[in-house]
């Protein structure tokens, strides 16, 4: 029996990782995702720790071979889930969560728009990649609430995520209230925050990026994606032990 998993993450995108044992998808995905909503796997040369929406598993009698020109998804056909199976394991064996990062953006556009909007949408979607990629480095998961998959209680999971991260990155290009809203959430916990914001702004370029608020001295400013990784990675290299610090040593930062 092989077992074949399809992880949906922030953004709707979707990673597959095919034919696993029944061990190692309990220990490896299942348990991982239950206590943090997050999975950590080899996609390229990397492992990466990625923040997942959904996770999906499925059985077949065969292994799934790449080659054969079928997506994951058509080879399981119609086969039953079995995450709740997994999750019931799950439940009774779990373990450490993982280093976490809530990410403030104002994730705007939409992904079947016009070109316009789908243009935005796609920035900040690859935006939060990056940062991703940035944050990876320090075994750090970066958590989104994606407007894709909205919850009941959008506010209560909000205050829940920052509640359980160790920093925040919020960028403030184009910003919304509610990014100033989750902002401030953040400082009155004292969790650390990385501010960061593009040059110009994504809605109406090339028009410069105006901050609405009295951290504009504190804002690491960027022009593309690589300088926006650089300058996210040289900010938690130089402030680990303040990033990384136990929840309940934090302090209220001026």
């Amino acid at each position: 029996m092989y077992y074949q998993l399809i992880a949906t993450l922030a953004g709707d995108r979707r990673k597959s990782i095919p034919n696993k044992t029944e061990d190692q998808v309990l220990a490896d995905y299942i348990v991982p995702y239950v206590s943090g909503g997050t999975i950590s796997a080899r996609w390229g040369n990397r492992t990466k720790t990625y923040q997942v929406v959904q996770l999906r598993v499925f059985k077949t009698l065969d292994a799934w071979d790449k080659k054969s020109g079928r997506t994951l998804e058509k080879f399981i056909g119609k086969k039953k889930n079995l995450f709740n199976t997994f999750e019931k394991k799950a439940n009774k064996i779990l373990g450490m969560g993982s280093r976490r990062c809530f990410v403030v953006m104002p994730i705007q556009g939409e992904k079947y728009g016009n070109q316009s909007e789908q243009r935005i949408f796609k920035e900040y979607d690859e935006r939060f990649e990056a940062i991703e990629t940035a944050v990876s480095d320090f075994k750090v998961v970066a958590i989104r609430i994606d407007k894709e998959h909205p919850l009941d209680d959008i506010v209560g999971r909000i205050k829940k995520e920052i509640k359980a991260c160790h920093f925040v990155i919020a960028d403030l290009t184009d910003e919304r209230p509610s990014c100033y809203f989750e902002v401030g959430y953040a400082e009155a916990l004292g969790c650390p925050i990385i501010y960061i914001a593009s040059k110009e702004s994504v809605i109406s370029p090339p028009s410069k990026t105006k901050i609405h608020f009295d951290i504009h001295m504190n804002v690491n400013f960027f022009s593309n994606h690589k300088e926006m990784v650089d300058k996210i990675r040289t900010v938690i290299e130089k402030n680990q032990d303040l990033l990384f610090k136990p929840k309940e040593e934090l302090v209220l930062k001026a």
